[in-house]
């Protein structure tokens, strides 16, 4: 009676260990979440991308990605959201300002795109001086 415990026990201790060996990353979920976009499958790929965020809440890329699903799927509030959050990670994410910008177009909101594209012009300049710099 006992042995069938064990058998069991075992099992399911298995299966624990399992399941966290197969548990990915933050990192790794944005990478599957990049594949499947890269196969326009774009329900998994937001999925993914949200199970990165739920992973580690600090992941720009993530939430950068994510925004870029949202306006895609013309959810242009969660987009701007998304965003938001990447820049008050990140607030020289020069991409993430363009985007922002992007989006703000999308909903017809003119001066906030013009402010996040012209935040995004000066960080981009200031990043594209250091890259020369560094490579002289």
């Amino acid at each position: 009676m006992i042995r069938p415990f064990y058998k069991f026990l075992a099992l399911i201790l298995l299966g624990m260990i399992l399941t966290q060996c197969s548990d990915k990353n933050s990192g790794e979920y944005v990478q599957e979440g990049l594949e499947h976009l890269n196969h326009e499958q774009y329900d998994s790929s937001k999925k993914s991308f949200l199970k990165a965020i739920e992973k580690d809440a600090n992941n720009v890329d993530g939430y950068y990605s994510l925004g870029g699903i949202y306006n895609y799927q013309k959810k242009f509030k969660d987009a701007e959201q998304v965003f938001k959050s990447v820049l008050k990670i990140d607030p020289t994410h020069h991409n993430a300002w363009y985007s922002l910008g992007y989006t703000y177009e999308l909903m017809g909101k003119k001066d906030e795109a013009e402010a996040s594209y012209k935040k995004y012009r000066r960080l981009k300049g200031k990043m594209d001086s250091l890259m020369s710099q560094k490579e002289h």
